[in-house]
């Protein structure tokens, strides 16, 4: 993909709402399974105690 493409895949992503853009993606329905994993893990990178399988507590 040129450089001139992707900057107006770009730009006409954020045009339309688009939080972050992937010139390549065909749908942005395939984005949404990634947000809601990353959505999931999130909270869990902010425990105040290590997980359970490392065995530390």
């Amino acid at each position: 993909m040129s450089v001139e493409d992707r900057v107006d895949a770009a730009l006409a992503g954020l045009d339309q709402g688009e939080f972050a853009t992937a010139p390549s993606l065909p749908a942005i329905a395939a984005w949404a399974p990634f947000e809601t994993a990353r959505g999931a893990l999130v909270p869990q990178l902010e425990l105040t105690k290590p997980g359970a399988r490392y065995n530390v507590n």
